[in-house]
């Protein structure tokens, strides 16, 4: 709303003729633009993920990634050009491409992370998309209803849910030669 590339020009402090010559069409600045804060973010949660595989939280590692993201002003301006795409078929689909081309390595790291934890591929996806759409859908919402205290009270009790989770399904393989088999004498319903 209000975007402008006469403003875009101002405000980086060029000519309107070197921002016309860089990038010919408001289409190209604002793909641009988005690649390079969507790349810092990418940076971002790439070391986030690497740093959770020696934590012994992952699962708050995570939420802390999907947080930074999902609550910054990198997806405010994403879903802002997304909304604005809805008038503009071509804009929408680049955004939507830079999206996936970012976000996607990222994701992609959380569960190689999980995975490398002992979860099974399956629970790992479950419990991925649950989590940036749980995460995701706070951060929409705190447009409107910013209210700090409750995301993190809501965002704990999803961690503790998805503990009580992991234990309910039993107990992650270990791999090495101190690997002990899985009892199969326990119920898995019987566990939760």
């Amino acid at each position: 709303a209000g975007f402008t590339t006469p403003e875009v020009a101002r405000r980086a402090g060029v000519s309107r003729g070197a921002q016309v010559h860089h990038f010919p069409s408001k289409h190209e600045l604002v793909v641009a633009a988005m690649e390079h804060v969507f790349q810092l973010a990418l940076a971002h949660g790439l070391e986030l993920a690497k740093t959770a595989k020696l934590s012994n939280r992952p699962l708050e590692t995570l939420i802390k990634d999907a947080s930074a993201f999902y609550f910054s002003d990198y997806f405010y301006v994403g879903l802002d050009m997304l909304l604005a795409g809805g008038k503009d078929p071509a804009l929408q689909k680049a955004v939507v491409q830079v999206v996936r081309n970012y976000r996607r390595p990222v994701e992609q790291a959380w569960l190689s992370v999980m995975r490398e934890l002992g979860l099974p591929e399956a629970a790992s996806e479950d419990l991925l998309l649950l989590t940036v759409s749980l995460v995701r859908g706070l951060g929409i919402r705190a447009l409107w209803s910013p209210e700090p205290e409750r995301v993190a009270q809501l965002l704990s009790l999803w961690q503790d849910m998805v503990g009580a989770y992991i234990r309910c399904i039993g107990p992650l393989p270990q791999s090495g030669a101190n690997a002990e088999p899985e009892s199969e004498s326990e119920p898995v319903l019987e566990r939760c």
